[in-house]
């Protein structure tokens, strides 16, 4: 019996009382440098079904004005293995608030969590109880290949989880973020993004296109937004968005995540799969270190001479899975859902 009892205790080291710091936190830690972090130059384009449509959809684009808040777990989670060790777990809990930019009504609302899988660490009490480093295979692969995570909930009736890497850029090049966006996630034609609809079924889609691109026009032209662009293709690839702001970038960390290809799954209530349900999650959160230019370098300035900023791209591709009988033949649709902005710590 005391021997149970010893094996079901956890150790220092996962409690959440021993601590405030967190190593297992890993390339999550600038998430929670400022705690709070707000942008207002992004954009969200998203498809509904509406009989105001010509085609039976209409294309919503609005300007973001948007609040991030992240918080550190302060100790590892275990996931513990039968016989290969106990994984150790950095959790960041996060919640987003998403307001259109003139009206600050508000479009989104998110929580979740940005997770580190690490191998743990071999803790010096004897026995262990299997609470040593993962070692062995499948447990070490599971973990290694795809240790970040983004779990979230959306009030629409979807969650969702999802699964990559992190990739640290030391010596970025600053006015293109193309490289450090994981390209090969997103939608692309010839190397750049491209974020048009299709058939589910792969039919020729040209005049759903010709389509989609006149009510994106149509959208720009009814919604008036300040520093809005008018030219169609910035929303067809809307890396123009993010490029703009990616000026005087001296570090890139580059946590890059997806439910393709069996790395997560998004759940949609009934409704939601029934009618415009999300099929996928994929999303860039590129982490930047900012040379601060306002800053003299002479020891006395009380500026920092560097400052975190977030830059993402998403995509949520969208499912209309019973069409519309009056247009294309009541083909299943793909629309395209993405959203961009910039943020700064404060």
């Amino acid at each position: 019996m005391t021997n149970l009892i010893n094996a079901a205790k956890t150790p220092d080291a996962f409690n959440r009382k021993a601590t405030g710091n967190n190593p297992a936190i890993g390339p999550l830690q600038p998430l929670v440098v400022g705690e709070s972090w707000v942008g207002d130059t992004g954009f969200n384009l998203m498809v509904v079904p509406s009989p105001l449509g010509p085609q039976g959809f209409i294309v919503m684009i609005s300007q973001l004005f948007e609040t991030d808040v992240f918080e550190a777990v302060p100790a590892p989670v275990p996931n513990r293995t039968l016989s290969n060790g106990t994984a150790q777990l950095g959790a960041v809990k996060y919640s987003q608030k998403v307001a259109e930019n003139v009206s600050k009504n508000i479009l989104h609302e998110e929580t979740g969590m940005w997770l580190n899988q690490t191998l743990g660490t071999n803790l010096p009490t004897t026995p262990r109880n299997g609470l040593e480093a993962v070692h062995g295979e499948p447990e070490t692969g599971l973990i290694t290949t795809n240790p970040i995570i983004r779990s979230g909930t959306i009030p629409h009736g979807n969650t969702f989880q999802a699964a990559g890497i992190s990739t640290n850029y030391p010596a970025p090049v600053s006015g293109n973020v193309a490289p450090y966006l994981q390209l090969s996630n997103f939608p692309t034609v010839a190397g750049s993004l491209s974020f048009l609809p299709s058939f589910q079924d792969g039919s020729d889609a040209t005049q759903l296109i010709i389509d989609y691109k006149a009510a994106i026009a149509a959208a720009l032209a009814i919604v008036k937004m300040p520093n809005t662009p008018a030219d169609v293709e910035n929303f067809i690839n809307p890396i123009g968005f993010l490029n703009k702001y990616a000026n005087n970038i001296v570090g890139v960390n580059s946590l890059s995540v997806s439910t393709a290809d069996n790395l997560g799954m998004v759940l949609n209530v009934p409704f939601e799969r029934a009618i415009a349900g999300p099929q996928d999650f994929i999303c860039t959160f590129m982490i930047e270190t900012i040379q601060n230019t306002n800053s003299a370098s002479a020891p006395e300035t009380d500026q920092n001479p560097t400052f975190y900023q977030i830059q993402y791209l998403q995509s949520i591709p969208l499912l209309f899975p019973n069409g519309n009988p009056k247009f294309y033949g009541g083909k299943a649709l793909l629309f395209p859902h993405w959203n961009v902005n910039t943020l700064i710590a404060i």
